[in-house]
């Protein structure tokens, strides 16, 4: 799909968020952010589901797992950590920019803990 030109985008410069950048679509500020992590949680979940997809169908493909174990099986303790790890840093990555103005993007994250 070929780019727009300036002149086919005039129209659109008044509208809210048209602005390259940090868009503001709503007067509120939080109603923006939270936009933009709904639109973040989006991308990431999409990129992880096809990504464990493929790697699913090429492992099972290969003889390598038993896709069934997957369904029942459970991460190491190792794993575990990792995971737990990665969590707390994906969270302040999503939240942080919810909460940049009252000094969240510099808390320490706190969650729920894994059962």
């Amino acid at each position: 799909m070929p780019k727009p030109t300036d002149a086919e985008l005039a129209d659109t410069r008044h509208l809210p968020g048209a602005e390259r950048g940090d868009p503001t679509y709503f007067e509120n500020e939080v109603i923006d952010h939270l936009i933009g992590i709904v639109l973040e949680l989006g991308a990431q979940l999409w990129v992880t589901r096809d990504r464990l997809a493929f790697l699913e169908e090429k492992l099972g493909q290969q003889g390598v797992i038993d896709t069934a174990e997957l369904d029942s099986g459970r991460p190491t303790e190792a794993t575990q950590a990792r995971l737990r790890a990665e969590r707390e840093a994906m969270i302040r990555q999503t939240y942080a920019r919810l909460y940049s103005r009252y000094g969240g993007d510099e808390a320490e994250s706190t969650s729920a803990p894994m059962s």
